[in-house]
Order: C-alpha cells, then structure tokens, then sequence
C-alpha cells in the first residue's frame, strides 16, 4: 500500500525528532552554554568542575601562569577568583595584576588588577561562557633568582680561575 503525502511527512517529522536530541549535545563554540553530558570524560587540558544534577557549565579557557591550563568546565556566575582557583589557584611565579579576559564579540580585552581588587574588597568580574583568560608570569621574581645564581655562578669562575692562575704561577 503506497504513503500518500501526509504519512510521508509525519514519517519524516518523526526522523527529525528522533535525531533532535543527538544534534542538541553537540558542543560548538557558537553555543550560549557549553553541554556536556554527566558521563563526559575530560581530554587532555579539559577539566570538569562542580558537575552535578542541574547545574549549567561554561567552558573558560586557561592560559599563563596557572598549574592546569586548558580547558575549564566551571559553573555558571563563576567569578575570576573561583575560576583561577578551580584552574589550581596562584603561585609565586604568577602576576595577579594585569590578568586579562577575552570575551567572545568584544573588541578590547578586559584588564583586572586581581591583587588591587582583593586589596580593596571591590567586587570580582563574572566570567562568561567562551572567556579567555590569560594570567601573566611574575618575571620580576624569576629575574631576581636568574640574577642571584648567575651572580653565584660568576663568583664560582672567578674563584675557580684564580686558584688556576696561581697554581700555575708556582
């Protein structure tokens, strides 16, 4: 018995309802929210956090001077303090002035003095889906220990080549 034209289309509608939800987990970077299922097994440089029943995810990516850079599942209305500590928190080697934010459709980076915002008890920017943090080294720390063991090291030789000098001279 052939389809006629209204079992064709209530044929293809059901085909399209049924593969609705395998296209709605996909993740793009297009999308408002990152979608990930509960069983989501991170990659290497993904990490997952606060994943629970409900709660809805962004996707913030981690870069500079944080332990675990990469890719950061985080709840949303996640600040920048808790997001920096979910991605390992801070060390020595890491510049809490001048963290910048790029934020998806906006031209200029955000700048955020994080020390001068502790400092002052001032309220800590909300992070959004798709943000790009890049947390600057302290290289002011690492140039004074490079000074200190090259200092260490140019003594080492001199002491090294005077002993030299006057064995020689005997």
């Amino acid at each position: 018995m052939p389809y006629n034209f209204t079992q064709r289309v209530l044929a293809s509608l059901l085909v399209v309802i049924m593969l609705l939800p395998v296209s709605l987990r996909a993740e793009a970077i297009d999308d408002t929210f990152t979608q990930i299922t509960p069983t989501h097994m991170p990659s290497t440089g993904e990490f997952v956090h606060g994943q629970g029943y409900g709660k809805v995810l962004m996707r913030i990516m981690f870069f500079g001077a944080v332990p675990s850079q990469g890719i950061h599942y985080v709840p949303e209305g996640t600040d920048l303090l808790f997001a920096m500590l979910y991605a390992g928190g801070y060390t020595d080697s890491t510049k809490l002035a001048g963290i910048t934010i790029r934020r998806r459709n906006v031209k200029n980076l955000i700048e955020v003095d994080l020390e001068d915002l502790l400092d002052e008890g001032r309220s800590v920017p909300k992070l959004i889906d798709g943000d790009v943090v890049n947390v600057p080294f302290n290289w002011r720390r690492d140039m004074a220990m490079i000074t200190m063991i090259t200092g260490f090291i140019s003594a080492m030789t001199g002491f090294t080549l005077s002993i030299v000098s006057l064995s020689r001279n005997r």
